[in-house]
C-alpha cells in the first residue's frame, strides 16, 4: 500500500502568499498614486519613496518581494533560487530609497543599494521569465516574457507621461507573472 504524501504546509501557504504580495503591491501602488497624483508624470515610481506617504511605495516593494518568495517556494533548483535573489532584491528596493537627484546620479549609501536592487530585478527576473515560458500553459506568461523587457525600455526611454504609464505597465507585469506562475506551480505541486 502506498501513502499519499501531503505538502508541506509551507508549500501550500506559498501559492496565497504570492497572490497576497502581488495584490498588495497593486493595491498600495494605486493608493499611493491616489494621494500623490502630481508624481505621474515620473518614469520612475521609486520617486513615490521621498514623499511624505514614501512608505507606501516602500511596503510595496517588500509586498513584491514577499510575492516572488511565494514562487520561490514553489519552484526548485536554480530557478528557485533566481526568484529568492529577486525577491531578495525587491526587499532591499523596499527598505532603502531612491536618491532625490534619482538614478542617474547616486549620491549615497541606500541610493546606490536601492538602485542596484532595482538592476537585479531587471536583471535576474528578465531572463527567468523567458527561460521558462514554455513551461507554463497560460499564454499571458509567453507575452509577459516578452513584452516586460520591452516595456522597461520603453519606459525610461519614452518621454513624460508616456514614459510614466509604460514604466508603471512593466511594474505591473512583473506581479501578474507572479500570480500566473504561482497559479501553474500550485497546480503542478
Amino acid at each position: 500500500m502506498t501513502t499519499l504524501a501531503l505538502p508541506s504546509r509551507s508549500t501550500r501557504l506559498a501559492a496565497p502568499v504570492a497572490y497576497a504580495g502581488a495584490a498588495l503591491y497593486v493595491a498600495l501602488l494605486a493608493v499611493l498614486h491616489l494621494v500623490q497624483p502630481h508624481m505621474i508624470h515620473e518614469a520612475t515610481i521609486s520617486k513615490y519613496a521621498l514623499g511624505r506617504d514614501g512608505w507606501l511605495l516602500q511596503a510595496a516593494f517588500v509586498a513584491a518581494g514577499v510575492g516572488y518568495a511565494g514562487v520561490a517556494r514553489l519552484a526548485s533548483g536554480r530557478t528557485a533560487l533566481a526568484l529568492w535573489l529577486t525577491a531578495a532584491a525587491f526587499v532591499v528596493m523596499g527598505t532603502f530609497r531612491i536618491d532625490a537627484v534619482g538614478p542617474n546620479r547616486i549620491t549615497s549609501v541606500h541610493g546606490a543599494l536601492h538602485t542596484v536592487a532595482f538592476f537585479l530585478v531587471v536583471l535576474l527576473v528578465h531572463p527567468l521569465m523567458i527561460a521558462l515560458r514554455n513551461r507554463f500553459d497560460a499564454p499571458a506568461v509567453r507575452w509577459i516574457a516578452f513584452g516586460a523587457p520591452v516595456l522597461v525600455v520603453a519606459g525610461f526611454v519614452l518621454p513624460g507621461i508616456t514614459g510614466a504609464l509604460i514604466f508603471r505597465a512593466w511594474t505591473l507585469a512583473l506581479v501578474a507573472w507572479v500570480v500566473l506562475a504561482a497559479r501553474e506551480l500550485d497546480a503542478r505541486a
